[in-house]
């Protein structure tokens, strides 16, 4: 999920199957966490391009629910276990030292997105549609 600004909602969303095998989940969270920066660099560049505002002076902030893959985004150094992961990838080490995009551990259940992915009790599902920025028609 994309935000634009720090309390606006939504404004753009994707959920689609990996189209790589990933060899761990680790793996699987830094490449979604590139894909995810392509996306929000583009609609940056985009709302910069339409002259909406002067610039964004922030980075782009991603936060992402597996430690393993944070770290890895967050330190200048490569291990053993990611040796597999493809060199194109590696552009978003390369953003977050630039500080061009910071990415951040967050756990699962404080992602806001988990209802359009996961069955949950109503209350928990009402709490995180009321954190997307979702209301009822009648609101309107």
């Amino acid at each position: 999920m994309v935000f634009l600004g720090h309390y606006s909602g939504v404004i753009s969303r994707r959920s689609a199957k990996q189209t790589i095998i990933a060899s761990s989940t680790m793996a699987a969270k830094f490449i979604a966490c590139y894909e995810t920066s392509n996306q929000g660099i583009l609609l940056n560049n985009f709302v910069i391009r339409l002259r909406i505002v002067e610039g964004i002076q922030r980075s782009l902030k991603i936060y992402c629910d597996n430690k393993s893959a944070v770290l890895y985004c967050n330190k200048n150094r490569s291990s053993t276990k990611s040796k597999h992961i493809d060199i194109k990838f590696l552009i978003v080490k390369e953003r977050v030292q630039s500080d061009q995009l910071s990415i951040e551990h967050i756990g699962t259940n404080s992602i806001i997105a988990v209802p359009l992915t996961k069955g949950l009790p109503p209350k928990v599902y009402h709490e995180h549609t009321t954190h997307i920025g979702v209301v009822s028609i009648d609101e309107i």
